[in-house]
């Protein structure tokens, strides 16, 4: 453990920091991704109390999230889940990468992970299960059943996601819901484990979407530089591609909850209300 409680001066294991009272002094602010934020103070992190019983491994195949009992974000092939889109997508071409370098350090991260905490993130049962929570999440949004994210998505967020909903219209907010069959692409953007005075330790893992969508708004630059879409083939709306980013965050204490939570939340469509 010593080792571990030295990567939290490291930069290149993404910036690995020391926390005091569940207080993390981040370079990001939790309401924007790291594309569209500036550097801001402190976040208050929520600290839940230990629950689940000592020695289990971290790692399931299903992310279960906070407040929401027997619903699991499953990934196991045929679970239940959100239901993919029977419509055809348009032929879509890769016409760049993302950051190499972001990659690179994510993926060293993960093996630590892995190594010191049994928390594997770096496989498809975390990917698909990640997948089906935008899925969830979005198509809440959409429906502006916002309370049903109470638990799943914290509760300041779940103040912003509704604030920043409630400025769309009615037709630009269902544009937010995502199928299965809308997602391209899924990358880590940045992983953190942030530690407290009291030995706890918390594990943030920021997910950027790359997805179709028949979005009318201005182009994302995230999308475009990595994507090309095709034109529709069945005559209906040209589609785009948006990128949407979540945060999921858990506590990596031996004994804590084993719950995940949507921490941040964001959707290019919104760039249509500022």
């Amino acid at each position: 453990m010593q080792r571990i409680s030295s990567l939290a001066a490291c930069r290149e294991f993404g910036g690995l920091v020391a926390c005091t009272a569940g207080v993390c002094a981040r370079k990001n602010s939790c309401k924007q991704p790291a594309a569209h934020r500036q550097w801001d103070g402190p976040v208050v992190r929520p600290v839940r109390p230990y629950t689940a019983a000592p020695g289990r491994r971290l790692c399931g195949r299903s992310l279960v999230f906070a407040g929401v009992k027997h619903r699991l974000f499953c990934s196991q092939h045929g679970a239940d889940g959100p239901k993919e889109s029977s419509g055809r997508r348009p032929a879509v071409s890769v016409v760049g990468i993302p950051d190499p370098i972001t990659w690179i350090r994510c993926k060293v991260i993960m093996f630590a992970l892995d190594l010191y905490f049994e928390l594997d993130v770096n496989s498809e049962e975390f990917e698909r299960g990640v997948k089906q929570a935008l899925v969830h999440v979005s198509n809440k949004m959409s429906n502006g059943r916002y309370h049903e994210l109470k638990g799943i998505v914290s509760n300041e967020m779940l103040e912003y996601v509704e604030k920043r909903c409630g400025s769309l219209t009615d037709a630009q907010r269902k544009q937010l819901g995502v199928q299965m069959d809308d997602i391209v692409f899924v990358l880590p953007e940045d992983i953190s484990v942030v530690f407290d005075q009291y030995g706890r330790k918390f594990c943030f893992i920021v997910m950027r979407f790359w997805i179709l969508s028949s979005h009318e708004g201005p182009d994302d630059p995230e999308g475009t530089k990595i994507f090309k879409v095709g034109s529709s083939e069945d005559g209906g709306p040209q589609k785009k591609i948006v990128t949407a980013v979540y945060e999921f965050h858990r506590e990596l204490t031996r004994g804590a909850s084993s719950d995940w939570t949507v921490t941040t939340v964001w959707h290019w469509h919104w760039k249509l209300a500022e």
